[in-house]
């Protein structure tokens, strides 16, 4: 991975920022430093030289499960509410629906070569979970739940113009989708973590704001497109 979380805060570092932050600090040697943290699970993560000149990286130096070391299906799919509010789930799935344009325009921001194909099967990947009856969901942040539930390939993408394949993962403490409603609120981080072949290359913070639903949208669905898109949903 060739960025991580700074060693207090919320800012990624690269490489040459994290030496740098180092050097500040007066440590002669780097590893002496403060560790960086995986933006994912949040452990300490070190410098480890490349086989280039220009591949030191940082690593995780545990034998610890991550799914920026090995990709894997995130631990919040697949738990199903136990009960919900049927007017609850009609409101949100009201608002999803009218703010349609809105939700794609957001995921294609932060999903690089967004395919619609994609975006239907998040759709129904979300329809399969049925996440608008989860207690207190919030529909404005339905582009970033959306966007954890399908894995993004360079072959899927539009026109396969995407360079890289990625998954988004909310921090290793969320265990469900209640997690992120009831009991951490939306403070949780939202990572893209990047692939090349099954290394990781890059793990970028996302920005959950929820002002998208107030602006234009950015990118326009034809009515066969918004129709195939609610049939779906």
């Amino acid at each position: 991975m060739f960025d991580v979380l700074h060693p207090t805060s919320k800012k990624m570092l690269t490489v040459t920022e994290y030496k740098a932050h180092a050097l500040a600090l007066g440590y002669i040697d780097v590893d002496h430093a403060p560790p960086g943290r995986c933006p994912v699970c949040k452990r300490a993560m070190r410098l480890k030289a490349g086989g280039t000149k220009n591949d030191e990286h940082f690593y995780h130096p545990d034998s610890f499960f991550c799914p920026t070391k090995d990709p894997a299906a995130r631990p919040y799919l697949g738990k199903m509410p136990t009960s919900y509010n049927p007017a609850a789930v009609a409101s949100n799935r009201s608002w999803v629906a009218i703010h349609i344009e809105h939700i794609y325009s957001r995921v294609a921001d932060i999903a690089p070569c967004l395919d619609l194909k994609e975006f239907i099967a998040m759709l129904r990947k979300a329809k399969q979970l049925n996440i608008y009856a989860y207690a207190n969901y919030q529909p404005e942040h339905t582009p970033y739940v959306l966007v954890t539930l399908i894995n993004f390939l360079r072959t899927t993408s539009y026109k396969k113009t995407r360079q890289l394949k990625f998954m988004f993962f909310y921090d290793a403490g969320i265990s469900s989708y209640d997690d992120l409603w009831i009991n951490k609120g939306f403070g949780s981080d939202l990572m893209r973590v990047s692939y090349k072949n099954s290394k990781t290359q890059r793990s970028t913070l996302i920005d959950v704001d929820i002002s998208y639903a107030e602006l234009t949208p950015k990118y326009t669905l034809s009515s066969k497109q918004k129709s195939w898109c609610l049939k779906e949903m």
